[in-house]
């Protein structure tokens, strides 16, 4: 018996967390619009929703907060699906709206995405209280122990003034809204991309989760089916919301840590969390792509030229949604090697990624680099945590996140730097 079982088709069928809503038809009549905030709103919802639901009637006068116009018409046309529903309709919908509202999207694909959030999303977030979660496993993605992470992506030569100025993303850590505890991330993913799930706003394609599936079986070889919950592993299903009012999809994988001696776990993992030897991951880029094979085999032999204080430590793995050819394999680690120099020695993979773009890159990282750490003497200068008001964190490493990415059809992994700075408060940062 697995860890945690769920009933994940029973959980997508329970109107208390999840709309009950029929497969959309492409060939259903838009609802007409006064071309109005309100009507708008009022006309995607009766789209979206059909007949499923009575929807509510916006106020007259129609005085919302500012930033907020969508986000409290929708308030008061949906329904309450139920208590947990409207918890997370407030705490997580809201900071969401904000977002969709700064980056300017228009009104059509604001709506549309918060009423995913209605329909989909908040099921997904779990209990309403940290105290009700089922498991001692601690939440990866934030400091504050919530399962829910915003970001957004601003392209380069944008205006923030610009409508649709940036692409407003967020990620999940799935947990079960009645019995708290953890869920895996491949039932969650295979939900919203079905006909009943996707709400006809996921972009879905044929093949769009071939590579999750052989991901998962690669890094978990003992599971019988995507639904099982490897226990020590952290999920994670990403949503980038376009400005189209389309979303595409993302899964991640923070694997468990080695266990211990004597320990035999329910499910083995092919490579665990903080692992420095990944040579496994050749064949699993045999399995996805046989284009993949080359830079991967790049990559696992830089790792491996690493001397002990230098090696990298495997965080997760990640790829999209998206049919084979498009797709890509994320690989992230962590490193203690903050001096700039090393940095740029394994962005480059020993200069190996090398080229106009890559030394363009690396002199705007540079810059960047100067700027947002201006305490760094020189780049031989390990960053440290200052923090005076802190002594116990005050002279500790900073650990740099690494992710490179294998795109099909790629000669080279694609390089990208993260810099955790969750106690990097000193007034010199």
């Amino acid at each position: 018996m697995t860890l945690y079982a769920t009933d994940y088709q029973a959980l997508w069928k329970d109107g208390r967390f999840f709309a009950q809503l029929s497969a959309p038809s492409a060939n259903t009549e838009k609802t007409p619009s006064d071309g109005t905030l309100v009507g708008e709103v009022s006309a995607v919802a009766t789209d979206l929703l059909g007949r499923a639901y009575q929807l509510g009637s916006i106020p007259c006068p129609f005085e919302p907060a500012k930033g907020f116009e969508v986000y409290e018409a929708l308030t008061a046309i949906l329904p309450t699906l139920s208590g947990q529903s409207a918890f997370f309709w407030d705490r997580g919908a809201r900071p969401l709206a904000s977002q969709l509202a700064t980056a300017k999207y228009p009104i059509r694909s604001q709506a549309r995405h918060l009423i995913f959030w209605w329909a989909r999303i908040g099921g997904l977030v779990g209990v309403t209280s940290l105290q009700a979660r089922c498991g001692a496993q601690a939440i990866s993605a934030t400091s504050d122990g919530s399962n829910l992470e915003f970001s957004w992506a601003i392209p380069r030569n944008t205006d923030p003034s610009e409508e649709s100025n940036r692409m407003v993303r967020f990620s999940v850590d799935p947990y079960h809204p009645e019995l708290g505890h953890r869920m895996a991330g491949g039932p969650v993913i295979d939900y919203l991309c079905s006909p009943e799930g996707n709400m006809g706003l996921v972009n879905v394609e044929s093949g769009c989760t071939k590579w999750k599936d052989i991901l998962e079986k690669w890094l978990f070889p003992d599971i019988k089916s995507t639904e099982e919950f490897v226990e020590g592993t952290t999920y994670g299903v990403a949503f980038e919301m376009e400005p189209s009012g389309a979303i595409n999809l993302k899964v991640y994988y923070i694997p468990p840590l080695l266990p211990r001696p004597g320990i035999t776990p329910r499910s083995r993992a092919t490579c665990y969390r903080r692992m420095e030897d990944l040579k496994a991951m050749r064949n699993l880029a045999k399995q996805l792509d046989p284009s993949l094979e080359a830079p991967m085999e790049i990559f696992v032999d830089y790792l491996e030229t690493l001397s002990n204080d230098a090696k990298m430590k495997l965080t997760m793995f990640a790829c999209d949604v998206s049919r084979p050819e498009t797709n890509r394999l994320k690989v992230y680690l962590l490193s203690r090697q903050t001096k700039f120099k090393d940095i740029v020695h394994d962005l480059t993979l020993g200069g190996q990624i090398s080229g106009p773009k890559i030394d363009n890159a690396m002199a705007n990282f540079s810059t960047f680099f100067k700027h947002f750490f201006p305490y760094k003497e020189n780049g031989d200068v390990y960053l440290k945590v200052r923090d005076s008001k802190q002594p116990n964190l005050d002279g500790k490493d900073i650990f740099m996140m690494y992710y490179y990415e294998f795109f099909v059809g790629e000669p080279v992994p694609y390089p990208k730097v993260r810099s955790l700075l969750l106690h990097d408060t000193s007034e010199q940062q």
